[in-house]
């Protein structure tokens, strides 16, 4: 019988609570500012515009280690990423009143749903591709939803 080495459960362990941490975050950041005021009509849009374009990047360059196309893999993922805020996190805040941080953590995982589904077609995939595993894909979400979080509070603070 084989045995695995003395090590190698320390890497699994640590692996799995940078995991468990990563996949709570965005309890910490929690989104897209929703906070409409009057003052905020005009800013709201343009808040969520830059925040969505900017997570839109982020997620193209991180996938691009991955070796997919970082155009069409922008593109593609620009279309879920604007579909899932429109149709998944507004009606959830907007609408049923979810929390904050619970609609955020649905977003990350349809996200990174979105993410692993782009990955699988061809058009996407550039030459020295190397398959996206859940894991990696619910990352990048994390990573991308995060920045956006930063942008989006950014830029309602200043303007």
């Amino acid at each position: 019988m084989k045995t695995q080495p003395s090590g190698y459960r320390r890497v699994t362990t640590r692996r799995n609570i940078v995991t468990t941490l990563v996949a709570f975050l965005p309890l910490a950041a929690w989104a897209d500012p929703v906070n409409l005021t009057a003052g905020r009509v005009i800013a709201f849009p343009i808040v969520i515009v830059f925040a969505l374009i900017v997570e839109t990047g982020i997620v193209a360059l991180l996938l691009a280690f991955s070796g997919m196309s970082p155009l069409r893999t922008l593109l593609g993922y620009s279309a879920t990423n604007f579909a899932v805020f429109l149709f998944l996190f507004c009606p959830l805040t907007w609408w049923w009143s979810l929390p904050v941080p619970l609609a955020e953590l649905l977003v990350v995982i349809a996200d990174g749903a979105c993410i692993k589904l782009l990955s699988n077609f061809e058009i996407f995939q550039g030459d020295d591709f190397d398959r996206v595993s859940w894991r990696r894909a619910a990352l990048v979400s994390c990573i991308g939803n995060a920045v956006s979080f930063l942008v989006g509070v950014a830029a309602s603070r200043s303007l």
